[in-house]
């Protein structure tokens, strides 16, 4: 079990802050295009309790993951989870584990994610289907201080999942509520093409 601790900066540069990684001397990890299902029970009893069982296609890997509230290690500053992950061997026999169980899929979204690392931060630059995001993730004291290096404003950070910041956006925009979020078919091969390469 690991916490999870991040700050998410929304309408983000994402090459005013690639060209700051690289002077900074982060180290690129890879950029894929990721899948999600989020599971749930009929009547959203994980969400009532702020808990996330997530089953994840990351280029040709898939991972499970569970997030459920930290408890003692809350914080007002940053996004803290407890998360629990592992590795799946087949993709859809895990889905199929998990509807036999009784979860079905609450809602599906999509990315492209391109990871760094900074110092002891990890750094994602996020595209989604409704915006551009940097995710920095680390430990609350170094979040803040590597976000500034990066010249990521405050004013723009939060620490709202995806799934809210969809629904915010949605509302913004006068838009029928939808919880899935995820790219059109011709984006989406591109999306994948593109990260392939």
């Amino acid at each position: 079990m690991a916490l999870e601790k991040e700050l998410k900066y929304r309408d983000a540069d994402h090459e005013a802050v690639r060209a700051n990684l690289q002077s900074e001397g982060a180290r690129p990890v890879g950029r894929w295009f990721e899948s999600n299902m989020v599971f749930d029970t009929p009547g959203r009893e994980l969400k009532a309790v702020g808990k996330l069982l997530r089953l994840r296609l990351k280029g040709d890997r898939a991972v499970l993951t569970v997030k459920v509230p930290p408890g003692e290690a809350e914080s007002d500053a940053v996004k803290v989870f407890e998360e629990h992950e592992t590795p799946v061997g087949d993709f859809d026999a895990m889905r199929d584990c998990l509807e036999a169980l009784g979860y079905r899929v609450a809602f599906a979204y999509e990315k492209v994610r391109e990871k760094w690392l900074l110092g002891d931060c990890a750094i994602c630059l996020d595209t989604l289907p409704f915006g551009f995001f940097v995710e920095v993730e680390g430990e609350e004291d170094r979040i803040v201080a590597c976000a500034a290096r990066l010249g990521l404003e405050v004013c723009k950070s939060c620490t709202l999942t995806y799934h809210a910041l969809n629904l915010e956006v949605i509302a913004e925009k006068g838009l029928p509520e939808q919880e899935s979020f995820v790219f059109d078919s011709k984006e989406r091969a591109r999306l994948i093409e593109e990260t392939q390469t």
